[in-house]
């Protein structure tokens, strides 16, 4: 039996290859000889470097950057043949890194992520794929771009640097920025879709989740939209309104505006580039995952990507997840034979969450599903006469 596990990390509780090495172990209790190939994934969010890292060609790139609140710190990047760089954006700019009391959009910057582009650069790449899930800021990308040599201005011609300062930017000035930027190519994992501003926007959506207030929300969308105009004025684009501007507080927007990004859910990025389909060849069985499915789950994320491309090659394909909402149906829609909670007792939120009860909650119902699939497909006395 040839089985392909494919499922996301379930987030701040265990990684994709935490959960597949455990998976992989409650199976071969059952199929001692299963071929099982593990095959980390993501969205573009959280788990990015983890399922690149599993190409061949990838090398690992620690790179000194400063957090969201510019702290220096070491942050990691990849690598690849075809003189690719990978960067998660949340590994410099990210949520995790700063503590709960910390966390203020006012004040956290991108420029870390900016640190690490320009540190790849150096290295003579020239082709990026930014993964922009997991950030802690609300900065519209300008930490990212002051990091490359862009400058912002104020009324009084004073240079603009602070995240809180955005709604005081008049003028953009290029003239500073690594000559090499012309020649990059950027290609965006995102795994939103939301505009930059307004009610779906990055501030209403997201920002209360790093740090804001309520009464915060329209003081920093109002930020991004004169930010928006003033972006517009100096590069004759408009990109506010495009699906995925709003993705990191605003960096899309910046990679589009700024840096001819283009953009892509982050899933199908992914699935191209570890060669997904060429994995699931003569497999008998997918296996995948989220930490939550429920309808997002069916729009860009891991489950839509990998429920396609098993509905197409006619494959059956599990899901595990911590919390299945009651969108079942759509999630069968999209390919996926069967969802299992992997919850098998009342828990709190924080047992729940605990990565022993995650790991061995999910080994113990891969041991009992493939136990299942071994007596159904086992021959009959008939068969064997």
């Amino acid at each position: 039996m040839k089985i392909v596990i494919a499922i996301d990390s379930f987030k701040g509780c265990a990684s994709s290859k935490e959960l597949s090495s455990a998976i992989k172990k409650g199976i071969i209790k059952i199929y001692e000889k299963a071929e099982i190939i593990i095959c980390p994934i993501a969205d573009g969010g959280e788990g990015t470097l983890e399922a690149f890292g599993f190409i061949k060609s990838a090398r690992l790139i620690s790179a000194k950057c400063t957090n969201p609140l510019g702290i220096k710190i070491t942050a990691n990047y990849l690598l690849l043949d075809n003189k690719t760089a990978v960067i998660e954006m949340a590994s410099a700019s990210g949520l995790d890194l700063i503590s709960k009391e910390n966390q203020d959009p006012f004040l956290t910057t991108s420029f870390g992520t900016g640190e690490l582009i320009k540190d790849a650069i150096n290295k003579g790449y020239k082709k990026f794929i930014i993964a922009l899930g997991g950030s802690a800021t609300n900065d519209a990308g300008i930490g990212m771009l002051l990091a490359l040599g862009y400058k912002f201005y104020d009324a009084l011609n004073k240079e603009v640097r602070l995240t809180k300062d955005i709604s005081k930017i008049i003028s953009v000035d290029s003239s500073f920025c690594l000559k090499e930027l012309n020649e990059c190519e950027f290609l965006l994992a995102c795994d939103v879709n939301n505009p930059l501003t307004g009610a779906n926007g990055a501030s209403y959506i997201y920002a209360l989740q790093k740090g804001a207030k309520k009464s915060d929300l329209k003081i920093l969308d109002e930020s991004l939209k004169h930010f928006a105009y003033v972006a517009q004025k100096n590069t004759l684009k408009k990109y506010d309104e495009i699906p995925g501007a709003g993705s990191a507080g605003g960096l899309g927007f910046a990679f589009l505006c700024f840096l001819n990004a283009k953009i892509k859910p982050g899933i199908e990025i992914i699935l191209k580039e570890v060669d997904f389909e060429h994995k699931i060849l003569n497999a008998d069985v997918v296996i995948t995952g989220e930490g939550k499915i429920d309808e997002q789950s069916c729009m860009g994320k891991v489950i839509d990507g990998i429920g396609k491309i098993c509905k197409m090659k006619g494959l059956s394909c599990i899901a595990f997840t911590g919390n299945s909402s009651n969108s079942d149906e759509k999630v069968h829609a999209k390919g996926i034979t069967s969802v299992f909670s992997i919850l098998n007792e009342p828990l709190s939120l924080q047992e729940a969450m605990n990565k022993e009860n995650t790991l061995n909650n999910i080994e113990k119902i891969s041991e009992q599903i493939f136990r299942l699939i071994y007596e159904l497909n086992k021959p009959t006395k008939s068969e064997n006469k």
